[in-house]
């Protein structure tokens, strides 16, 4: 760690007046760089770098003074964070009746430069973090800037995971109601709400997450085999953790899950989408609900291209009840004649019982049901056009 002249004659202008003593702290070049006597600041300290060097304290009687040019009596010791001495910190005096004191100021300096250094390492990965986020939700994938970044954060890209979006709006609006509008009482309350996820089982070292403002954005991996109910579970139980058992009226949108890295911005759409556009009162809204679907099918450009759920949804009844039951046609058959089974099956040539079983047949599979619903047969009319 570097000691920067500012953090240094922090520390001398907050510790001096405790101890009444001159402090001087030295970088790893033994250059004074904070110090209680401002003429002694950027000067070479000979006697800090006999102590960098060796790790061992360094003590400057009277007597002493002719082998440390510029120096004054007293004591200097090693500043070591870990294993490495990262500079020496000294104070003034004889040595004799400064010894204690020394230790005193040299224990509290290494734990501010280590709280300093645990700091600087969160902020870095926080911003590698936000950057990685970027990257990976842009639509505009860049592969070789991803997986740089995801090595770096030991992050898997292989795993299936789904985006999650929570709007924390409400949190921090009320913490600002109880303590005053201040950035510094949203960013407070953002490091909560990160604690909470990060000491909870509900996240792993798999999982990613970062706030965007007042919007929390999760990267969650799931088994292969996971289901909507399992997210939904999942998306109430992060609710519960960070807004209490009433949720504080938070919202979540989950989007499709995804079985490769240059699909999240997609899912990330989704989940922004139904986050805002819930059909009832639930607090997690996902692209897997029917109407939600239909929604951003119909007002996102592309999406009927793009969307993964559709894309799912279709491959599933493709693969289980097309050849079986004739799928495609079947439900082509009921939307042309407006809904009416009759009419369906008599232009299917088949008996209004069969095609009632191939419906059903649908509805027990994917739970879609056509003739009752008119945003499942939009949804329907959907998939089986492109």
């Amino acid at each position: 760690m570097i000691i920067t002249a500012e953090l240094a004659q922090h520390i001398v202008d907050n510790i001096m007046p405790l101890v009444q003593q001159n402090i001087n702290i030295m970088d790893s070049a033994g250059v004074i760089v904070g110090s209680g006597q401002k003429s002694r600041l950027n000067t070479y300290h000979q006697g800090a770098m006999e102590v960098i060097r060796s790790g061992q304290v360094v003590e400057i009687f009277p007597e002493d003074m002719e082998r440390y040019p510029g120096a004054l009596p007293g004591l200097n010791w090693p500043i070591v964070l870990g294993s490495q001495v990262v500079g020496a910190v000294g104070v003034s005096g004889h040595p004799d009746k400064v010894r204690n004191t020394t230790k005193l100021v040299k224990m509290v300096t290494e734990l501010i430069l280590e709280r300093e250094n645990l700091v600087e390492e969160f902020r870095a990965n926080l911003q590698l973090r936000e950057q990685f986020m970027q990257h990976v939700l842009s639509d505009r994938y860049q592969d070789n800037a991803i997986v740089k970044t995801a090595k770096l954060l030991r992050f898997s890209l292989n795993l299936p995971r789904l985006v999650a979006v929570v709007s924390v709006g409400l949190i921090i609006r009320d913490a600002c109601n109880q303590y005053g509008v201040h950035d510094l009482v949203a960013l407070r309350t953002r490091e909560t709400l990160a604690q909470l996820l990060e000491h909870s089982s509900l996240l792993d070292s798999q999982d990613l997450f970062v706030f965007f403002e007042d919007e929390l954005v999760i990267l969650k991996q799931f088994p292969a085999d996971a289901g909507e109910a399992e997210f939904y579970q999942w998306g109430s139980a992060i609710l519960s953790l960070l807004g209490g058992p009433q949720q504080q009226g938070l919202r979540m949108g989950l989007g499709s899950f995804t079985g490769s890295p240059a699909e999240l911005h997609e899912s990330y759409k989704e989940a922004l989408f139904s986050q805002n556009n819930k059909m009832d009162g639930t607090a997690v809204a996902s692209i897997y609900d029917f109407d939600i679907l239909v929604d951003y099918l119909i007002k996102e450009p592309g999406a009927i291209h793009s969307c993964l759920a559709l894309k799912k949804l279709k491959d599933l009844i493709l693969a289980q009840l097309d050849r079986k039951y004739d799928m495609r046609n079947t439900v082509n058959a009921l939307l042309d004649n407006n809904l009416n089974v009759s009419s369906a099956a008599k232009a299917l040539f088949v008996h209004r019982n069969t095609l009632v079983f191939r419906l059903e047949k649908l509805k027990e599979l994917t739970g879609l049901c056509p003739s009752q619903s008119l945003n499942h047969a939009m949804l329907c009319r959907i998939l089986f056009s492109y």
